[in-house]
């Protein structure tokens, strides 16, 4: 019987080590510093929180004026919505401005709410890059607007 109770311990810390190394595998293969595991056990990046965002025009848009605003990111499950902080005459305080959808690679969806430059606004899809350890995405949108956001 002493055998087995000083096996048990043991065992339970080999299978401890054996899934901190995992979750820790995970996250590095990315190299995320902030992540999430969603119920099947997949690690995605975390979006939630504060993030500088600058917004730029380029290509047919590249007349327009570079903007700068603070985004709330809220993050459920794989899904996120940010919502601007400060607003411009386009998009106003208060108004959903991105919004996503998370897989173990990054993005499977985003999209940005930008203007058509005739006075409507579309959910503009968007190419993405992740970079400095998750805390910085670049958004390349329609080929007319990059978002650069930064987290705080």
């Amino acid at each position: 019987m002493n055998n087995k109770m000083s096996i048990a311990p043991v065992l339970v810390f080999v299978l401890l080590v054996a899934f901190a190394s995992f979750a820790i595998a995970q996250m590095a293969k990315k190299g995320w510093e902030r992540t999430v595991t969603i119920p099947s056990g997949e690690v995605i990046l975390d979006m939630s929180g504060e993030w500088d965002m600058l917004n730029e025009g380029y290509g047919p848009f590249s007349f327009r004026e570079t903007l700068i605003d603070i985004l709330t990111i809220t993050q459920e499950g794989t899904t996120f919505t940010a919502v601007k902080q400060i607003g411009s005459r386009w998009v106003p305080k208060g108004a959903k401005t991105i919004r996503g959808e998370l897989d173990k690679d990054g993005f499977k969806a985003v999209q940005h709410y930008i203007g058509t430059g005739t006075g409507a606004f579309v959910w503009e899809p968007c190419k993405w890059e992740i970079t400095d350890n998750g805390n910085k995405v670049v958004l390349h949108c329609g080929e007319r607007v990059r978002a650069t956001l930064t987290k705080r």
